[in-house]
């Protein structure tokens, strides 16, 4: 059984993925999350005024559709995205209809009443210190194709389009086109058939089982979160801008590592040959040319966005040179707490596989399952108890 420890890449990847991990939303906010657009959805279905013999769909998009989900960083809130989807040709009737209706419903409501707020093209419900909930309302196009939406936008008074169900499972799609077996899928598959006796100790499998690119999502997300923390938070790039360029650059990497560094690279480039070009770098959605992206982007937006860009792509790099035993470049990468909750999660479990005496026994101190026998020796089963300390790597 090969050893991680011994083998830098392999640990880089592992890390990264636990990083990815720690990210994600814990299950009680995604209840939570669940429960407030269920509620939305039954509130519609027993309207008795203008949604009353509609045919209407509610369902999320965005970061909970693509499984790229990031949860907040330093007191921001997540932000979930819904979609009230009316199955009825547009056309039977005006922007303002539709968008005035769903504000009149809520607002007569004594659960979201003093939480709502008008945005151009949604509704938005503000659950204090906790998420908001942007709720997008639209109707067909199409019979034939439910996927394609028009929806309202008030500053223009008019129609535009969306296609959030399409743009999920366009995403979707490319992060399945991995062109192998998963770096990580592969060392653990290996794992399960070496060592039987032990697979409890391995992480479930919704933990590497997730495509390269939805973990490379998440992690750019976070990156993109500290970067434009402060100051900068209005040109922060958005999660739509982000996960469309990672589709878009993604070629069946089938690590976490390259895909972000190959993306990083392309995207470079294709900005730079436009500057060049003197041409704008425009991100519109890959399943409807219509939807631009950057639309609304202003030169201050375009420079953020590229300092942003460069400077994770320096920081980045420096991930190639081997580990660093500070943990420096994970912490400016990712925040220092979730840095050393990953890595010492990392050390607990796989030392267990070390072939390394010192390993294994770091593993058993940080998991407070560690022992001093009457040599000095670390043991697991007698001896004194040791406390579980904080080595993270160092």
């Amino acid at each position: 059984m090969e050893d991680i420890f011994k083998h830098y890449e392999l640990q880089r990847e592992e890390l990264l993925a636990r990083i990815a991990q720690h990210l994600q939303l814990d299950e009680t906010r995604k209840g939570r999350m669940e429960s407030a657009y269920r509620a939305i959805s039954e509130l519609l279905d027993q309207d008795q005024g203008f949604f009353k013999d509609l045919d209407i769909d509610v369902y999320p998009q965005g970061s909970v559709l693509t499984g790229t989900t990031v949860r907040p960083y330093k007191g921001c809130e997540f932000d979930l995205d819904i979609v009230v989807q009316i199955n009825a040709l547009y056309s039977r009737f005006t922007p303002a209809e539709i968008y005035n209706a769903l504000l009149k419903k809520l607002e007569g409501d004594d659960r979201y009443g003093d939480k709502l707020e008008k945005k151009n093209r949604c509704v938005r419900i503000n659950y204090a210190n906790d998420f908001h909930m942007d709720i997008l309302p639209g109707c067909i196009i199409f019979y034939q194709d439910k996927n394609v939406i028009r929806i309202p936008d008030r500053l223009l008074r008019d129609w535009a389009i969306s296609n959030p169900r399409g743009f999920g499972e366009w995403f979707l799609a490319r992060a399945a086109a991995i062109r192998r077996e998963s770096v990580l899928q592969g060392y653990y598959n290996r794992m399960k058939v070496e060592l039987r006796a032990q697979i409890e100790e391995l992480p479930r499998d919704d933990f590497y089982s997730k495509s390269p690119l939805q973990r490379a999502v998440q992690l750019v997300k976070r990156y993109r979160d500290i970067y434009f923390s402060g100051a900068n938070a209005d040109y922060a790039t958005s999660s739509i801008v982000l996960t469309t360029l990672m589709g878009l650059n993604y070629q069946g990497e089938p690590s976490i590592y390259e895909t972000i560094d190959n993306a990083l690279n392309r995207v470079k480039l294709a900005y730079n040959l436009a500057q060049q070009n003197r041409i704008r770098f425009t991100v519109t959605n890959p399943v409807n040319e219509q939807e631009h992206f950057t639309d609304s982007w202003t030169a201050a937006h375009y420079d953020h966005f590229y300092r942003f860009v460069d400077k994770f792509h320096r920081e980045w790099n420096a991930l190639k040179e081997g580990f660093d035993k500070s943990g420096q470049h994970y912490i400016e990468l990712f925040d220092e707490g979730v840095y050393k909750e990953s890595l010492q999660e990392q050390i607990k479990v796989l030392s267990k596989f070390s072939q390394s005496p010192v390993t294994r026994a770091n593993g058993l101190i940080i998991g407070g399952k560690a022992f001093t026998d009457e040599a000095g020796r670390i043991r697991q089963d007698h001896g004194y108890k040791n406390t579980a300390h904080h080595n993270y790597g160092g």
